[in-house]
């Protein structure tokens, strides 16, 4: 059975979902002790594994949609205006849950819509902001990031608009409760001692009482602020829930926040390279990770994703500007360090296209650098000249001259 409403207001009671899948007699009879009945959806089918858990359909699908590709030279700006807008609100957002203010949710909304509409214009922009945290102001352009790769996920994943703006909405907030954390634990750069990871570990759940306390929070963000470090096989916190209980938008914000964290620069753990990152993923997958939806997260991203510093087979390093639709390994890249791995006058390269080095030899990407490798961070001003509109035109100018 599919369980779709109580007899009483879900944030009365300790249920964290609303909606779930009725599998076990334990549930049964704790739905007993707190409900007089509850709602079924007689209609909707849930198709079992073979160890008798819901199976979750991750095939993506095509939508159709209005809005039309523009070049990365063109979304750039509008990128850049949407991304610090967003990073603005969030600073305001942290703050009241800090004081504990109300949250504006009208204006989480429209950031949340405003970058997913530049996300449909041209994918990169965003994917590219995404990546522009500093150790200083980490918590909030996390918590940006995570929006931003959760709603770029939903729509590989073929989501309906409304679906992808909940998964950004949830991806936003998800953090929020460390700011009732206390600084100098937060921000240790050192190894935690047990008493202060244990209170690392309540940030869910002041996050879950900072949401719950406004009605007009989407459920399932709060249900991710209080879910987002539990785990697929139970060893998770603060509940210690099992598979059956953790819903699709929880499951896809672990797997964001989890990548994000990895591949950022924190106070007690540089930045490691993307493919660190997967390998993490890949070891948690059905332990901690949905298994299905790491798979599709990495076959999203792809091997080198937009933002990322790569190394290229003449030894020179790049940084990688947009992502081909069809050809993951030949993106469009940026060389900023020579075969030396000194400082050179920016190249731009398409590798989809035939582009070969001083001895014929076609350039291809021999593998992913950490950010911060050979000086080289991406939040640096110098790196940002790089995404400005008339330097991507050049590069786009370029492309189609060749």
């Amino acid at each position: 059975m599919y369980v779709c409403e109580l007899d009483r207001p879900w944030r009365e009671s300790d249920f964290l979902f609303q909606g779930f899948a009725l599998l076990d007699v334990e549930q049964i009879r704790a739905l007993r002790q707190r409900c007089d009945f509850v709602y079924v959806d007689e209609t909707r089918r849930l198709p079992l594994g073979a160890d008798g858990m819901v199976a979750v359909s991750v095939r993506p699908t095509k939508i159709q949609r209005s809005l039309p590709a523009t070049p990365l030279s063109e979304e750039i700006e509008h990128a850049y205006d949407a991304f610090h807008a967003g990073a603005r609100l969030l600073d305001e957002v942290l703050a009241d849950v800090q004081l504990g203010r109300p949250i504006d949710t009208r204006a989480c909304h429209v950031v949340v819509r405003r970058n997913l509409e530049s996300m449909l214009r041209n994918e990169s922009a965003m994917l590219w902001l995404a990546r522009l945290k500093t150790q200083d102001v980490y918590t909030s352009l996390h918590c940006l990031s995570v929006s931003i790769l959760a709603m770029g996920f939903g729509k590989h994943l073929g989501l309906p608009d409304a679906r992808i703006e909940l998964l950004g909405m949830a991806g936003l907030l998800h953090d929020v409760g460390k700011m009732k954390i206390d600084p100098q634990v937060l921000n240790k750069p050192g190894k935690l001692t047990t008493e202060e990871f244990e209170h690392i570990k309540q940030h869910p759940s002041f996050g879950y009482r900072a949401l719950c306390a406004q009605e007009d929070i989407p459920g399932a963000a709060v249900q991710a602020a209080y879910g987002h470090h539990e785990r697929l096989d139970g060893t998770g916190y603060p509940l210690g829930l099992d598979r059956s209980q953790i819903p699709f938008v929880t499951r896809v914000v672990t797997i964001v926040d989890a990548f994000d964290a990895i591949t950022s620069h924190r106070s007690y753990d540089r930045a490691r390279p993307i493919q660190a990152a997967y390998d993490v993923l890949r070891s948690g997958s059905d332990r901690q990770f949905d298994e299905r939806l790491v798979g599709e997260f990495i076959r999203w991203l792809g091997v080198f994703p937009v933002g990322s510093l790569v190394e290229l087979h003449s030894g020179e390093v790049a940084l990688v500007l947009e992502r081909h639709a069809q050809l993951q390994l030949r993106p469009k890249v940026v060389v900023l360090r020579d075969a030396q791995k000194n400082p050179c006058a920016p190249r731009y390269l398409d590798l989809s296209r035939i582009t070969v080095d001083s001895e014929g030899t076609p350039y291809r990407i021999s593998n992913g650098l950490a950010d911060g490798t050979h000086g080289l961070f991406i939040a640096d001003d110098q790196l940002q000249a790089i995404l400005h509109p008339e330097s991507l035109a050049v590069l786009e100018l370029d492309t189609e001259s060749s």
